[in-house]
């Protein structure tokens, strides 16, 4: 579908990644290999310490997120605010 879509009208895609700094950190990889440019739309901010949960934490420049060197993701959980932060169901 989203083929078809931009085959239509370019630029009319952009990506999803509403969950958290992990899975956006894997999005935004996967969209730097892309052959086009195209935006990520993600959430941010939605705990105040969302940016202990990795190191390097997310990081931004000029409204893009800057994908850390390194490597995997080129960055770690950091276990011990999960340990802290985590609530069981």
């Amino acid at each position: 579908m989203p083929r078809a879509l931009e085959a239509r009208r370019s630029g009319s895609v952009s990506l999803h990644c509403p969950s958290g700094p992990v899975s956006l950190l894997a999005s935004a990889h996967v969209m730097a290999t892309a052959a086009a440019s195209r935006p990520l739309e993600h959430a941010v901010h939605e705990v105040d310490w969302r940016a202990e949960l990795l190191d390097p934490p997310e990081r931004s420049v000029d409204g893009a997120l800057a994908i850390p060197a390194g490597a995997g993701l080129g960055a770690t959980l950091n276990r011990s605010t999960i340990a802290r932060r985590a609530q069981r169901i």
